[in-house]
């Protein structure tokens, strides 16, 4: 090789090592291409109760809340009892199932976990004593539903042995019933007992960053019912369970003085986004039992706790955003067609939004 040849080969190297150096790039994509960094935890969730009516306007409602998961983003769904009216369902192999719940919310893709409310444990109607009738909803079994037992926990993400937010579904039925179940499995003081001694450990032993508890009855509401320890109480019931004192102790105890996050519940036909009260730490209050536009009904108590925002004789429902330090809820109601409000661009309007700091 002449000298001139080794010269220019030289000089040719060097050139190409030099345009490989001003595109380093190049050696990224041969190594291959760098990962963006992964995006914060966060978990959504859609919450909606007293829902089973089995009707066309349900299934409405189910459109609208699929409609906002595809927008949003779900990873699941609570469903907050009173699942069928007017008294639950007979048999764990009811028609119910199908015409009031897989129906309606045939277009959900994400799992719903349900609690029982005082419907779905009544003999004739929402009476709540005959909690024997519930435990057909724990029986069923289908790819959506979701109730391994009538009170229980699970994490988020489904499965991770290091959940962003863990979820507490409780059995508020036998500790509020307006009528007493004979059944003495059900005394509200044992049961009671025995729910919040799990409860407490549950919640303990929890690693996750956020803690969510979900029930039928309301701890606070402007609703009919009103507040546990004070439901009804211009119509006394006939059992000493129908003021929702031993359903308040419960919450007070495990709810309450262990911090959690956020408890949802139903049994009130409206939305409240209800604010933390003054002897129940840094817990915000959601009451969504307006997911059967047949049955929502005018506030009985607005104005005796302060909120961030409701609404009553108004179907609707919430989704929920949980990350980094931050809880953002939105709420979305139907119109009087029972279609849910777009924009230009075809994408839901919520009724209302605000994201807040958690509290210490």
């Amino acid at each position: 090789m002449t000298r001139s040849r080794m010269i220019s080969r030289t000089s040719l190297l060097v050139a190409l090592s030099a345009s490989l150096g001003a595109c380093t790039w190049h050696f990224n994509a041969w190594n291959g291409p760098a990962l963006p960094p992964p995006p914060p935890p966060s978990v959504q969730f859609l919450a909606f109760g007293d829902a089973g009516s089995g009707t066309t306007r349900q299934a409405a409602l189910g459109r609208a809340m699929a409609r906002v998961c595809a927008d949003r983003g779900c990873d699941l769904a609570l469903e907050l009892g009173d699942n069928f009216y007017p008294r639950g369902v007979l048999s764990a192999d009811d028609p119910q199932f199908e015409t009031a719940f897989e129906k309606p919310y045939e277009l959900f893709n994400v799992p719903v976990y349900a609690v029982l409310g005082n419907h779905d444990n009544g003999s004739n109607g929402g009476e709540g004593n005959n909690n024997a009738r519930g435990n057909f909803q724990v029986q069923y079994q289908s790819p959506k539903w979701r109730m391994p037992a009538r009170y229980y926990n699970f994490g988020v993400p489904l499965g991770s042995s290091a959940p962003y937010a863990e979820f507490f579904a409780l059995d508020s039925n036998p500790l509020a019933a307006y009528v007493a179940d004979p059944d003495p499995q059900w005394e509200p003081t044992a049961y009671g007992a025995k729910q919040l001694a799990w409860l407490q450990q549950k919640v303990q032993a929890s690693k996750a960053p956020w803690k969510i508890a979900f029930a039928h009855h309301p701890y606070v509401s402007n609703g009919l019912h009103g507040n546990a320890g004070n439901y009804d109480a211009d119509k006394p019931g006939e059992a000493a369970t129908a003021s929702g004192a031993p359903w308040k102790a419960l919450l007070d105890r495990g709810v309450c003085a262990q911090h959690i996050d956020l408890y949802l519940s139903g049994h009130d036909h409206d939305l409240e986004w209800l604010k933390p009260v003054a002897d129940c730490g840094r817990t915000q209050f959601v009451v969504s039992g307006a997911a059967a536009p047949d049955k929502v009904r005018p506030f009985g108590k607005n104005g005796h706790n302060a909120t961030y925002w409701h609404v009553d004789q108004t179907a609707g429902f919430f989704w929920v955003r949980l990350e980094e330090g931050r809880m953002t809820i939105a709420a979305f109601t139907l119109d009087d067609k029972d279609e849910l409000p777009v924009n230009p661009r075809g994408r839901p309007v919520a009724a209302y939004e605000q994201s807040i700091q958690r509290l210490p």
